[in-house]
């Protein structure tokens, strides 16, 4: 594959273990079949529009997590026939130490600058949009665009709650965070490993009970958008906060390596 100039060589069977929305903007027509290469001749790599960073993060990651399995095979999907318990993966049950769970969160944050000024022109603008997706960039906190809504009982505090118990933490940055080129769109990805230490304390059945509901997205992607006004501070270029109107898109599913 080629992304954006960085060429990179998987094999189906890792390609197999990523998630499935990454998966569906990689190969937006599906995998081509095993020996097929439709219509491309052997060598050639497949031009695919995605950050290579990311894909890379991603790689590495679940690589390390896989060479942390004690499996003399290679890492591979999980077969098919629903999640895996809970048990098994924390290390309780008979393939307990060889298979693994990887959270993934993706963030896509689109943002829309009002004028700073009514008088403004269209290079002044661009140059304002450039340095309000820099400031952007510098808020990479997981949670801190939820910390306004997330007052006990509301959805985004129960999604922070079952993120935390399965092997986030609060204060917890993304992995990876880029802007888009040429658009007004800043994308992020976090990876954690699914705890399998959340037991021995007066909080275990309620964190496990956490950890057992991100099974449920394993190869089902599930998705949430918020909308929020902003007013950015230490803007470029900019007198005063600049107002962004701001919309995320959360994309969670869960990832589980080992065998076959």
């Amino acid at each position: 594959m080629d992304l954006r100039g960085t060429r990179f060589i998987l094999s189906r069977d890792e390609l197999l273990t990523l998630p499935e929305f990454v998966l569906l903007s990689l190969f937006p027509n599906g995998l081509f079949p095993e020996g097929h290469m439709g219509g491309f001749a052997e060598g050639d790599a497949v031009q695919v529009d995605y950050d290579p960073a990311s894909l890379q993060y991603m790689l590495d990651f679940f690589r390390n997590v896989a060479q942390s399995i004690p499996n003399e095979s290679s890492p591979s999907a999980s077969p098919d026939g629903g999640a895996v318990p809970i048990d098994s993966l924390g290390g309780r049950g008979e393939d307990g130490s060889k298979r693994a769970g990887i959270i993934v969160l993706r963030e896509d944050l689109d943002f829309y600058v009002i004028p700073p000024r009514s008088d403004i022109n269209q290079v002044e603008m661009i140059e304002v949009k450039r340095a309000a997706a820099r400031a952007l960039l510098r808020q990479d906190g997981i949670f801190s665009g939820l910390k306004r809504s997330d007052e006990p009982g509301t959805t985004e505090a129960h999604l922070i709650e079952m993120l935390t118990a399965g092997g986030f933490n609060h204060d917890d940055r993304w992995g990876h965070r880029a802007g888009e080129p040429n658009k007004a769109v800043v994308c992020s990805l976090a990876l954690a490993r699914l705890r399998s230490d959340i037991r021995g304390n007066e909080m275990g059945n309620n964190a496990v009970g956490m950890a057992q509901k991100l099974l449920l997205f394993w190869r089902k992607p599930a998705r949430r958008c918020w909308w929020e006004g902003v007013d950015l501070k230490d803007v470029e270029g900019v007198d005063g906060p600049l107002k962004v109107w701001i919309r995320r898109v959360w994309t969670l599913e869960m990832s589980v390596i080992g065998l076959r």
